[in-house]
């Protein structure tokens, strides 16, 4: 193998690649909603943060500990940095899984289909916690698939962490109890041992979150089918994306054909007819033998559960998925992943509702391992390549879209300047929800210069979201509003309006 073909299969490298690439044009897309909150809370002191989290987002605590050294910096590239090096992170797991379960050319096919997925660099652009969950799931899949069992210890570690920074992440567990069922069955008590002690260390968590749900996630409806198609349109890039081409819907179809076909591939490794372990004789060619699960290095007393041995990394580069022991492995490890999380996501909240696209971002790595075995079946590193390339130039449109400055949900930024260029001195500013003051401050300097609605103001500027229905029409402060002003023109900066009201009449208290 040559130098370079050893340096693009290297998690290392492709890492790097990942990290670039995720960097690029990180500043554009203005802040959104969520991202305020997570910039302001970084920068509050300890004591208002704790003010903060004992009423609401107890459960991004240990995220915005983790950004207050980025977000002391200001400005949107250190605030978004942290999710930039995981995606790096999650990239580098990615590839090293791809070789420990298959072979090093599956490895590299996965990380660079992760690296190209648009809703990965969304997530990877965004302060927000969900790309460090994606890293972290990606870490504690690498850890289970060791030999030793004493690494069920720091897997425990990994899986509380997981749920430290976002509860709803925990739905990779029975994903994990699947592949150690078809894996090695034989451990199932230390991993069980390790799931006990990562609950310890999550049920301050799950307490203090279990009171503040109604606050922080009111919004969550009971999804339909149609919202597990939302899912495909932001792995593809997102609505704007879509409704500017038609490139975003082949990308979406190519990656879920190349996944199919890396599943086949993978499952029709483990459909093969196995027989001695010494000598694998009846196997096809270049299978290898087949042997048990306690004929594996590490493995309990033996159950009569059979699996395929794992691949020698440096062995079978230019074999498809398929063709080694690995195959199997790949589909114990990639599927359950994959389906599992979204499917226990969709059914529980039919009754409890907690599916969000984003809250699922952690199962991403499984269909970039999946993907990557689709262009590996192409045997031909150089074929390979080229399918990969129609990929990546098909997601282009996507990628310039989420990077685009109004790309979030809201933007934020043009906001601030057009209150900054639109503002008199006096104006006051009303938030209606309170909590509005939160979601737009991180471009605060225009707020500042605002004061509070009283009886010698003549503009108040409201800041709301759509006002609708009697959601926020019954907020006292805005019946109070009304009595004495006359509302303008509502201009939409995504979710979040701004309206300037003028006084009608003088109060009589002026």
């Amino acid at each position: 193998m040559t130098l370079i073909a050893r340096i693009a299969r290297s998690p290392g490298a492709l890492a790097a690649l990942a990290f670039v690439f995720v960097l690029w044009r990180i500043g554009i897309p203005s802040f959104w909603r969520d991202e305020s909150v997570s910039v302001m809370a970084a920068t509050m002191s300890f004591d208002e943060l704790w003010k903060l989290l004992d009423k609401i987002d107890a459960v991004h605590a240990l995220y915005y500990l983790l950004l207050r050294p980025f977000a002391a910096f200001g400005g949107e590239l250190a605030a978004r940095l942290p999710s930039a090096l995981a995606v790096a992170g999650a990239t580098f797991g990615i590839v090293a899984i791809g070789r420990r379960v298959a072979t090093p050319q599956v490895g590299m096919f996965a990380g660079l289909v992760y690296a190209v997925l648009p809703m990965v660099s969304r997530y990877g652009q965004e302060a927000r916690s969900y790309a460090l969950v994606s890293a972290v799931a990606v870490a504690a899949t690498w850890v289970l698939l060791g030999e030793r069992r004493s690494r069920y210890l720091g897997y425990g570690l990994l899986i509380a962490l997981l749920g430290w920074f976002h509860l709803y992440a925990l739905l990779l567990v029975p994903a994990h109890a699947v592949t150690i069922l078809l894996r090695r069955r034989s451990e199932i008590i230390p991993w069980l041992a390790s799931m006990v002690g990562a609950g310890v260390l999550l049920v301050p968590l799950a307490l203090i979150a279990s009171g503040q749900r109604d606050e922080q996630l009111f919004w969550l409806k009971v999804p339909g089918l149609a919202d597990l198609g939302t899912f495909g349109v932001e792995l593809a890039g997102g609505p704007k994306a879509w409704d500017a081409t038609s490139l975003p819907m082949l990308f979406l179809g190519l990656l879920l054909v190349l996944a199919l076909l890396g599943t086949w591939w993978a499952l029709r490794a483990g459909a093969r007819p196995r027989t001695s372990a010494s000598t694998g004789a009846g196997a096809p060619p270049g299978t290898g033998p087949s042997v048990g699960v306690d004929a594996l290095p590490g493995a309990g007393p033996r159950t009569g559960v059979d699996v395929l041995p794992e691949p020698d990394p440096n062995a079978g580069a230019g074999a498809p998925p398929g063709t080694g022991a690995g195959g199997a492995l790949l589909a114990s490890v990639a599927l359950p992943w994959l389906i599992l999380p979204v499917a226990l996501s969709f059914a529980i909240s039919q009754v409890y509702p907690i599916y969000n696209a984003r809250y699922v971002l952690f199962v991403i790595p499984a269909l970039a391992l999946l993907a990557g075995a689709g262009l590996a079946a192409a045997r031909r590193t150089p074929v390979g390549l080229a399918v990969f390339t129609a990929l990546a130039v098909l997601s282009a449109s996507a990628h310039l879209a989420v990077r685009a400055p109004d790309a979030r949900p809201d933007d934020l930024r043009t906001l601030a300047a057009v209150l900054s260029a639109e503002q008199r001195p006096g104006d006051a500013v009303l938030y209606v929800p309170v909590k509005y003051r939160l979601f737009v401050a991180v471009y605060g300097e225009p707020y500042g210069k605002l004061v509070e609605p009283g009886a010698r103001s003549t503009r108040v500027w409201l800041v709301s979201p759509r006002l609708r229905g009697t959601t926020w029409e019954n907020d006292p402060r805005l019946k109070e509003l009304k009595k004495e002003f006359r509302g303008g023109r509502t201009r939409a900066f995504g979710a979040v309006r701004l309206t300037l009201y003028t006084r009608s009449r003088i109060s009589s208290n002026a």
